[in-house]
């Protein structure tokens, strides 16, 4: 009789709120039932598995299900049973003491190494070869991998070793053969030998795999569709009900991906935004899309419609069967905010008819429109208990996972945020393989490439080399490319797909604007013009006194000009602020990155509107913006005079871009001015440290920045598109710069060398398949480094005193930490200071209200002073108390050995 099968006296899943509780056998047919629907319903992943693992697709369909139920074998634990005891005891009438424990992600990975691969050869499903011969020169068969994945459900792979016997009573191995038994009888035809995949292809597929397990077994741990169950059925009675269940689950998440549209041209696409096309766009609707996975990259001016061109690509591609859906990485917040906004008016074009397709920003700090479906999977109202073994119970888990719009938007058809989200996917980051999932089949586009540095840009080689072994395509954007860095992209691309190494050939000075186009038979690099309306030329002007640069500002102020000047430090940018706040009081405003997020993005929205493409000559008349790095890449940003602190050539060309960027009547030849010191005095070691006291650490190669200046300098100004390749190489490709300034700039080299090996040695290498010793940690997803700071950084939440209680900043219903958050240096917040006003104990209550309950960051308390200034106080790695200031307008900033910020109350009051 099924009732004396012992595997139903096991719970798998118990609930928060009353005595309900799951039966074990049950949860797991729910999670291989899940599979079973997503594999028949989601005909992409199903091939794509097919041909990652090279299995028949009919025998994928029956045996991942199969292997699912198997993901929480190791809640058969004795231990893990009595995390609950009176429930173990209700069921088993025993007690177990309860000593340490693995998770029991590992404890099944244990007893498959022990018990159940035997077993699978007793079944007949593994040939019966010896435990020795199992092994292929000491390496496990590809089966090994394939384990590991399925029980690596909760975003990590399981960890090896351990003794059977110190957590599981024969008892609990005998129920967990008999269910195997009875799962294989269920699951695979009669008779039937599993299929022993390769083993170098079992590596490779099991990142994938894994992504599939945590997807399933968070989709069928959803309690709103899949309800506890205690009742005991036969294994088939229950499957019928589980697969019901799970069709119900899935289609209501949107994880199945749309109908792509019909091919159109530019116009139709981006209508009515798009009059004509482009020399860039025209090429990129005509050219011939090949077979498989394929690399562009698009070098060209700013202005040149380069995201136009890239969307237009991707739906080619997604036309063309080669792509389902795109994932925009940006990278910076605030581009990924505006690339957001110009994608909401278009990206249902992508898809037929009145499909509505899923759109999402890659961050929680902005509120999304209301006409887009926020939630892929649903939030369930039942809460499952947090066992006690270091595993947060996946429904739970799923639900927050989902909630947050960063990791939800590599699952949408449609995400945009900032390329750190994608780059997690080859970290070993947890939950990574499900970022890598949800970037199959998605053609990634990549923005502004040129900003990444050494570490970022080795990281970037790993995840085009990932994706393109998984048959992925991707569209890379940049102004202009070092030769270097462009072949660099290429190899890492060609070799995740397959072709081998081969050597680009345009590398001369006049090969720009430049199309590049990698595919399974060749590269294809074809110069292209750009149009005119942004051919430019622009003039430079070279100042080396901050006094000659204010005269300028007033002078262009006096004329109606808007102004912006990019300092390269937040503290540069503010106490030039303050300095000019007296001669514009009503005119100036300040952007950098230092602001609580809900203040930070109301200025962006600010700055777009006064200086964006629709500003008007009354919103811009005489306005001056001082800013940081922030509004160099991506933001649609046009002034009529730029100032720009010295720093590497790329960067201001970037700048130069704001500079006359739309046509607004005749305003004369563009003219950027850039502060810094001269290329043509005496130079010594501290050259530019000595002109920038702050800011020597920012660009630290100051050979490079003596050749901008030099160049620049020398040419009086520069055109583009003709000059770009000419300025980037002699900048990035030479090393004739002042013998002073040798020992700076290669310890700069070196510390960049460093930090690409360092990336290289992060990035998880794939071909060594999803297992524990891959990687000694594992990060939590708040502290995986993406990219390397020179000072590392700490979340700190804004809190106010109002009196009574701590308070977010920004005090609204929705996610109001997050948007009260600010980064500081974590040497300056530790942890937090409890005073007088503020004690612990309200500390650790506001905490319980922070997302993941304050794990990864601080609260500061802040009491409100005078003139719209707030302090409040942390400890720094000293120990001893750091006090900080917060103000609206000037952002957030910290008292230096007792000495107030330039801005603090006590000057405001003085002036």
């Amino acid at each position: 009789m099924e009732q004396t099968k012992h595997y139903f006296k096991y719970w798998g899943k118990a609930s928060r709120e009353d005595d309900s509780y799951h039966l074990l056998p049950y949860h797991c047919l729910d999670v291989a039932a899940v599979g079973y629907v997503i594999l028949d319903q989601h005909k992409y992943l199903h091939h794509f598995l097919a041909q990652i693992t090279e299995l028949d697709k009919d025998n994928i369909q029956y045996l991942l299900p199969f292997l699912l139920t198997l993901h929480d074998i190791g809640k058969f634990s004795a231990n893990f049973q009595n995390l609950r005891p009176a429930l173990f005891d209700s069921l088993q009438s025993r007690e177990w003491s309860t000593a340490d424990s693995p998770r029991h992600d590992s404890l099944g990975f244990m007893l498959w190494q022990n018990h159940i691969k035997n077993h699978f050869r007793y079944l007949g499903l593994l040939p019966k070869h010896s435990a020795e011969s199992l092994l292929i020169r000491n390496r496990p068969v590809g089966i090994e991998y394939w384990m590991q994945a399925m029980l690596g459900h909760h975003g990590v792979p399981p960890k090896k070793g351990g003794v059977c016997n110190d957590y599981f009573e024969t008892r609990d191995v005998d129920a967990v053969v008999e269910f195997v038994t009875d799962a294989a009888q269920l699951f695979l035809p009669p008779e039937s030998l599993m299929p022993e995949p390769g083993f170098e292809q079992s590596q490779l597929a099991s990142w994938w795999l894994a992504g599939f397990a945590v997807l399933c077994d968070w989709l069928g741990s959803n309690t709103d569709y899949f309800k506890h169950e205690c009742k005991v059925r036969t294994l088939s009675d229950y499957w019928s009900l589980a697969i019901h269940r799970a069709e119900k689950a899935v289609a209501a998440t949107e994880l199945l991906p749309s109908k792509v549209a019909p091919l159109m041209d530019v116009k139709t696409l981006f209508s009515p935004n798009i009059d004509t096309t482009t020399p860039l766009q025209a090429h990129c609707e005509s050219l011939e899309v090949h077979n498989g996975s394929q690399l562009f990259l698009l070098e060209d001016v700013t202005g040149a419609g380069k995201t136009e061109a890239a969307v237009m690509l991707a739906h080619r591609l997604m036309a063309a069967g080669y792509g389902q859906g795109i994932y925009f990485g940006l990278p910076t917040m605030a581009t990924a905010n505006a690339m957001y906004d110009r994608m909401a008016a278009v990206y249902q074009r992508l898809f037929k008819g009145s499909i509505k397709p899923s759109l999402v920003l890659a961050h929680g700090a902005r509120d999304l429109s209301a006409h887009f479906r926020q939630s892929l999977v649903p939030t369930q109202t039942k809460q499952s208990i947090d066992y006690g073994d270091d595993t947060e119970p996946a429904g739970s888990r799923c639900s927050a996972w989902f909630a947050d719009n960063r990791k939800k938007a590599l699952l949408a058809e449609v995400g945009v945020g900032t390329i750190d989200q994608a780059l997690m996917a080859i970290l070993p980051s947890r939950h990574q393989s499900l970022r890598l999932l949800g970037l199959l089949g998605k053609v990634l586009l990549v923005d502004e490439v040129h900003a990444c540095d050494t570490y970022m840009n080795r990281l970037l080689c790993k995840l085009l080399h990932a994706h393109a072994a998984s048959g992925g395509s991707a569209v890379l954007l940049s102004a202009t490319l070092p030769t270097k860095q462009r072949q660099q992209l290429v190899d890492a691309f060609s070799k995740g797909a397959g072709w081998g190494v081969r050597k680009l050939q345009k590398t001369g000075m006049d090969d720009y604007p430049l199309f590049t186009h990698a595919h399974a038979e060749r590269n294809d690099e074809t110069e292209l013009e750009t149009r005119d309306s942004v051919r430019r030329s622009v003039k430079v002007k070279l100042v080396h006194v901050a006094s000659e640069v204010e005269k300028l500002i007033a002078e262009a102020v006096a004329q109606g000009q808007c102004v912006c000047w990019i300092r390269n430090t937040v503290t540069d940018a503010r106490d030039t602020y303050f300095q000019l706040c007296e001669k514009y009081p009503d005119k100036i405003d300040l952007f950098h990155a230092r602001y609580a997020m809900q203040d930070r993005l109301n200025i962006e929205t600010s700055v777009v509107n006064r200086f964006g493409s629709d500003s008007t000559t009354d919103e811009r008349r005489g306005r001056v913006l001082i800013a940081t790095q922030v509004v160099e890449q991506s933001l649609d940003l046009d002034f009529d005079l730029m100032v720009t602190d010295l720093a590497p050539i790329d960067l201001i060309i970037q700048r130069a871009g704001r500079l006359h960027r739309h046509l607004r009547g005749d305003r004369g030849v563009p003219t950027l001015i850039i502060n810094g010191p001269d290329p043509d005095t005496e130079v010594n070691d501290s050259w530019f440290k000595d002109y920038f006291n702050k800011a020597g650490y920012v660009y630290p190669h100051h050979g490079q920045l003596w050749l901008t200046a030099h160049l620049l300098k020398n040419e009086g100004g520069f055109r583009m598109p003709e000059d770009a390749r000419f300025l980037i190489e002699g900048v990035y490709a030479s090393t004739d710069y002042p013998a002073a300034l040798d020992g700076v700039s290669e310890d700069a080299e070196g510390r960049a060398k460093a930090s690409g090996s360092l990336g290289g040695l992060n990035a998880l290498e794939l071909e060594n398949g999803y297992r524990g010793e891959e990687n000694s940690r594992w990060w939590d997803e708040a502290k995986t480094p993406t990219r390397l700071a020179e000072v590392e950084t700490t979340t700190v939440y804004l809190a106010k005193w109002d009196g009574l209680h701590l308070v977010p900043w920004i005090d609204v219903t929705d996610h109001p930490w997050p948007r009260s958050a600010v980064q500081v240096r974590s040497d300056l917040a530790t942890q937090e200071a409890p005073t007088d006003i503020v004690s612990t104990e309200m500390i650790e209550a506001c905490r319980e209200r922070l997302p993941a309950k304050g794990r990864w960051g601080v609260v500061l308390p802040l009491i409100e002073a005078e003139d719209g200034f707030w302090f409040g106080l942390l400890c720094g790695s000293s120990g001893s108390a750091v006090k900080f200031w917060y103000h609206q307008k000037m952002g957030l900033s910290e008292e230096v050995q007792g000495q107030l910020p330039l801005y603090s109350p006590t000057h405001v009051g003085n002036e």
